[in-house]
């Protein structure tokens, strides 16, 4: 598994954030968001994979950024989950 931040912007009525929200989490049991709408994602693929499995769901007017982490360090986010942080951590 390798661990990815992305970020969304949507720009129009569909898909709603619940939409993106739930569409992250059924690709990983090991996501979490950090701010409103950057996730940090643990992922068996690539960043494109990735990409492209969100893009299913995204419009073209919006916006997403997929990209590797190997590191972090955090303040004051929206990341609650012991073990996610743990993940992140580790990662």
């Amino acid at each position: 598994m390798a661990s990815y931040l992305l970020s969304y912007d949507l720009n129009g009525p569909n898909p709603s954030h619940k939409d993106m929200d739930d569409l992250i989490r059924s690709i990983s049991s090991k996501a979490g968001r950090v701010l409103e709408t950057v996730w940090w994602v643990d992922y068996d693929g690539s960043a494109v994979q990735l990409r492209d499995r969100l893009l299913s769901t995204l419009r073209s007017e919006d916006r997403l950024f997929v990209c590797a982490c190997k590191d972090a360090a955090w303040f004051n986010t929206l990341l609650n989950d012991g073990s996610l942080k743990q993940a992140i951590e580790a990662a």
